[in-house]
């Protein structure tokens, strides 16, 4: 039985470019769109991430149940396009605090970088 809730556990455990893209997505709320995510992440982070590279992520997170996205209405500044949306799921929200505590479990007993 612990083998299968370790199993279980390990599948929901995310890449960090996921944990990024999906705690990017819980700060953001109704605001997160790809251009949104990607500026949150850079600020963030300082990263010299592309815009194009969140695309697939997004579409993976989405695809593993973490994410649900919509299209919002169309706007003239984007010539009538509308743009897509993302919203944390409850299976997004409890696979970053199975990553969180994977994460914590890990730094446990690392001396090195604790602060003085």
């Amino acid at each position: 039985m612990h083998t299968d809730c370790l199993e279980i556990n390990m599948k929901r455990i995310l890449t960090r470019s996921e944990e990024f893209l999906l705690l990017a997505v819980v700060r953001l709320g109704d605001l997160a769109y790809p251009v949104s995510i990607f500026d949150e992440i850079v600020k963030a982070t300082g990263s010299s991430l592309t815009l194009g590279a969140i695309y697939f992520p997004l579409q993976r997170l989405e695809e593993r149940g973490f994410l649900t996205s919509y299209l919002g209405d169309p706007t003239t500044d984007r010539s009538g396009k509308s743009k897509r949306y993302y919203l944390a799921t409850k299976e997004g929200l409890q696979a970053l605090a199975i990553t969180r505590k994977a994460q914590e479990r890990m730094w446990e007993g690392i001396e090195c970088f604790k602060k003085n």
